[in-house]
């Protein structure tokens, strides 16, 4: 498949986002490269290592053995604030991880992140700067953490507006884009709480379930990925086993289909 031809979608899902690596390997072992990425909230961390490397098998083998003291060391509480979380202790570990001082100029591939604008109410499609101010932008979800000041404004969860951001990629004439979408299905969210942390975060989510709708052109092949029911809570990225599962089946499954859907 030329490297010039494909591009590459990846949606918004929090922890849901380590299913989108087995795919991705999957297309590397297949030789199928990307010309071009587009993503919101975890698409965009994930999005932004694709774009730097051309590949995310070596971020899973980063990320794969982290437990949950490593992840607790991020929450850095902001009560009684504008937010549960400040954000900087995830700023400074995304920071050590993959992005360090790199900017949109040091990817490989172009590389586009979705984020809302809070002030404007409208997405915004960022591809210049500082990666980690663009991520931290596009990462922040409304009540868990303070909007994210950038560009003389203040930003949200990509997601709020824009889960599966295709549009910057259609607009650009690829022959073809794959989309992975991880809010697949619309189903009822069973497990009710009363806590503020799980209810602020499932109505975010529900919201997103109903944007995340498909884009009709012919050029689009959408992954929607089934999480009936959601196997454990979405911020629980130190149980990414159940979540990588969920990509490898469709793996599994569903991958020849793209694949001659890439070949036709």
């Amino acid at each position: 498949m030329k490297k010039s031809s494909v591009g590459l979608v990846l949606g918004s899902g929090a922890a849901r986002g380590f299913a989108m690596l087995p795919i991705l390997s999957r297309f590397k072992e297949e030789n199928i490269h990307f010309s071009a990425v587009s993503g919101a909230s975890i698409g965009s961390v994930i999005g932004s290592y694709y774009a730097l490397h051309g590949e995310t098998d070596s971020l899973f083998e980063k990320v794969k053995g982290k437990n949950a003291g490593d992840y607790l060391k991020m929450v850095d509480p902001n009560l009684p604030h504008k937010s549960l979380i400040k954000g900087k202790n995830i700023k400074k570990f995304l920071t050590s991880l993959f992005l360090e001082d790199k900017t949109f100029n040091d990817t490989r591939i172009p590389l586009t992140i979705c984020a809302v604008d809070f002030r404007a109410k409208k997405p915004v499609y960022i591809n210049e700067g500082k990666l980690i101010d663009a991520v931290m932008a596009s990462i922040s979800i409304p009540g868990i953490f303070a909007p994210y000041p950038y560009l003389s404004s203040t930003f949200i969860d990509g997601g709020a507006l824009d889960p599966v951001p295709v549009r910057p990629l259609l607009e650009k004439k690829y022959k073809k884009i794959i989309g992975i979408n991880l809010m697949g299905t619309k189903h009822p969210h069973k497990h009710a709480s009363r806590d503020l942390f799980p209810t602020l975060l499932s109505t975010f989510y529900m919201m997103m379930e109903q944007l995340a709708v498909r884009e009709s052109d012919k050029r689009l092949y959408m992954i929607d990925l089934n999480f009936e029911p959601d196997p454990i809570n979405i911020l629980s990225f130190f149980n990414w086993q159940d979540y990588y599962g969920v990509g490898a089946s469709w793996v599994r499954k569903d991958f020849d289909r793209v694949l001659s859907w890439l070949k036709s």
